[in-house]
């Protein structure tokens, strides 16, 4: 999917701290993704994954610390311009996006960055959208408004939307939320196929639920309380020992068929 080369490192964060309201939401973060690495990142609720990923996706700057993703160091970029480079697909921009828009329209947005299209696609976009709508089986459903379709074709229709400007960076947060268990088998085959794209994105994929974790990630982060537990290869860090620290619960983990499963004890 993609014609240029992906910057080194995609996303480096060094001893990066964020605060809010003289609270320390993130706590000396540092790590670093390199290009052909797919990471995971695990956390219960309020651990600090989701204000991880708004600096990443450019939404806000730390308040200690360096971070650069694609090779535009903060505070010496215009974060607008570095958007246009990652896609994005998560709950908040679901909850954005106008309820009438067909599934086309939404599609194209990815392109502008916007919640509704009012810009004109090239035909390379409207080639780009048609292509990728065949890739997550939506083709039948171009002209349906995006409220008449199930959770699972929304899920689909967010991630062609994210991926319709070719990005470098692709940051899916909890795309399994509120889809059964049949729809989420369906968007993980999808997330796999969309992780071994010979020239695709670099992926961040946010979960508290490790089976979710597709076998094409290869790396993953651990936090608790806007900490790193541990950080390094999906193996290394995707254990039992430190799933029961950042749970605080008693957990053995099993792998079945490239992917990982926790049992609570």
């Amino acid at each position: 999917m993609k014609s240029s080369m992906i910057p080194r490192p995609v996303v480096q964060f060094d001893h990066v701290s964020f605060i809010r309201n003289n609270t320390t939401i993130l706590n000396d973060i540092s790590f670093r993704i390199e290009t052909g690495q797919h990471w995971a990142i695990i956390g219960p609720n309020g651990s600090g994954k989701t204000s991880l990923v708004s600096i990443i996706n450019g939404y806000h700057q730390p308040s200690e610390g360096i971070v650069e993703v694609l090779g535009r160091r903060f505070g010496k970029t215009d974060l607008r311009e570095l958007r246009l480079h990652i896609g994005e697909a998560s709950s908040e921009i679901k909850n954005m996006l106008h309820p009438q828009d067909t599934v086309t329209d939404i599609v194209l947005s990815g392109r502008f960055a916007t919640i509704g299209l009012y810009e004109k696609p090239s035909d390379e976009d409207m080639e780009t959208a048609g292509r990728l709508l065949e890739f997550f089986d939506l083709s039948e459903l171009a002209s349906r408004p995006y409220n008449l379709l199930s959770s699972g074709e929304q899920q689909k229709t967010l991630l062609a939307r994210a991926l319709l400007p070719n990005p470098d960076l692709l940051v899916l947060d909890e795309p399994c939320s509120g889809l059964d268990l049949c729809a989420r088998e369906e968007l993980l085959n999808t997330v796999q196929k969309m992780c071994e794209f010979p020239d695709g994105p670099a992926i961040i994929f946010v979960t508290h639920h490790i089976e979710e974790i597709v076998p094409a990630v290869s790396h993953a982060l651990a936090l608790q309380e806007g900490m790193i537990v541990a950080k390094g290869t999906k193996m290394e860090v995707l254990t039992g020992e430190v799933l029961s620290k950042i749970f605080d619960l008693k957990i053995e983990v099993h792998e079945r068929g490239g992917r990982l499963w926790a049992m609570i004890l």
